[in-house]
């Protein structure tokens, strides 16, 4: 291998790690554009659950009750239940 040649491939090896380099500092310095999108998300996921939450209120009222939801117990687990009580 010639001089020459020995250096055109580290020239090639070094421009090559520059680049490297400036796309990584690139994608790190980058604004994340996706963080709109999770907002819209979970907006949506609470309309969902608020109308969820308000059909119950209003099923429970046509059956002459009110909405009710029991924990289970820390010692002894269990599961919770969700229903209308009278």
């Amino acid at each position: 291998m010639s001089v020459i040649e020995a250096t055109t491939a580290l020239q090639y090896g070094i421009a090559g790690a520059m680049e490297a380099g400036e796309e990584r500092i690139r994608r790190l310095l980058s604004v994340r554009r996706d963080s709109f999108v999770w907002i819209i998300v979970i907006a949506i996921a609470v309309v969902i659950a608020l109308g969820l939450m308000a059909a119950w209120f209003i099923y429970c009222r046509n059956q002459g009750g009110w909405p009710a939801l029991d924990m289970p117990s820390w010692s002894s687990g269990g599961t919770w239940k969700v229903y209308c009580a009278a």
